[in-house]
């Protein structure tokens, strides 16, 4: 009779993962942003060249609140935040909420190597 249970147990579970996961739709969504094409470092921009070409992306809104909520926890004790500022990073993704103007994550990507690097200074 326990094994019973089990069973029935598991197939109402097996049934509702699998009625979930049916909901889910793969989708690409609109985003909201930014991105600048450049040469040299962030620190220091530079006009792009056939041998020094990089992008940087900023991306704002829903898909930057999506992306913060998936790295979580926030970093501490680091430039940028303060007061009820928040920043989460995960390698050259970086994303921070600043309750005046909301959730925006920074990436970039070295166009020539195809490396990813960060979008965003301190």
């Amino acid at each position: 009779m326990k094994s019973l249970f089990f069973l029935a147990l598991a197939l109402v579970f097996g049934v509702g993962l699998a009625q979930s996961a049916q909901k889910w739709l793969f989708s690409y969504q609109p985003v909201q942003g930014h991105y600048v094409i450049y040469g040299g470092g962030l620190g220091d921009p530079l006009p792009p060249t056939s041998k020094d070409k990089r992008i940087a992306f900023r991306i704002d809104g829903k898909a930057a609140k999506q992306l913060f909520d998936a790295m979580g926890p926030d970093l501490r004790n680091t430039c940028g935040v303060e007061g009820e500022n928040r920043l989460r990073q995960r390698s050259h993704v970086s994303c921070s909420y600043h309750p005046s103007d909301g959730h925006h994550c920074d990436f970039g990507f070295d166009l020539l190597s195809g490396h990813s690097i960060g979008g965003s200074l301190c």
